[in-house]
């Protein structure tokens, strides 16, 4: 059965409330959802969602930048067992799609990073990290050079 990202992102954005991200500078936070999952029966996601500010010096051939990171990182459980459990990709994707909704597709610039934990940058068996860059003016842009610890795969638009 084919699940339709674009609707279950829709779906999410309606449950949940998320912060802003156009509104220029953002402070430091975190952010924790805890939500049943839509498309796997019997697991439980953990969705949590951290801006931090950066700003880094130009390299040899980049320019300076400074702005917001934001990562969204979905944790997949059992829920009875509470053990760590694999589910397919396109719910993750729905989330971090839901948590940047007030983009344009074309606008966004997310990044998948995979299993890797970005606060540790050890592979995780349940968890998928994301990863989104915006300047001072809340405008998203690319990964700068500077700031790559671990593989980015940029996710492409829904259509």
């Amino acid at each position: 059965m084919q699940i339709d990202r674009a609707h279950l992102a829709a779906r999410i954005r309606e449950a949940h409330r998320f912060p802003s991200f156009t509104t220029g500078a953002v402070d430091d936070f975190t952010s924790t959802v805890v939500a049943e999952a839509l498309s796997t029966e019997n697991i439980t996601l953990t969705v949590t969602i951290t801006a931090r500010r950066f700003a880094v010096a130009p390299g040899r051939w980049v320019p300076a930048a400074a702005g917001t990171v934001v990562t969204v990182t979905v944790a997949s459980c059992d829920t009875a067992s509470g053990a760590r459990r694999h589910v397919d990709l396109v719910e993750p994707e729905a989330w971090v799609r839901a948590v940047f909704a007030e983009f344009d597709d074309d606008e966004q610039r997310i990044y998948l990073l995979g299993s890797i934990d970005p606060d540790t940058g050890r592979s995780e068996r349940g968890l998928f990290a994301y990863r989104a860059y915006f300047d001072e003016d809340a405008t998203p842009i690319g990964v700068p050079t500077q700031l790559v610890g671990a593989p980015h795969y940029w996710i492409g638009t829904l259509h």
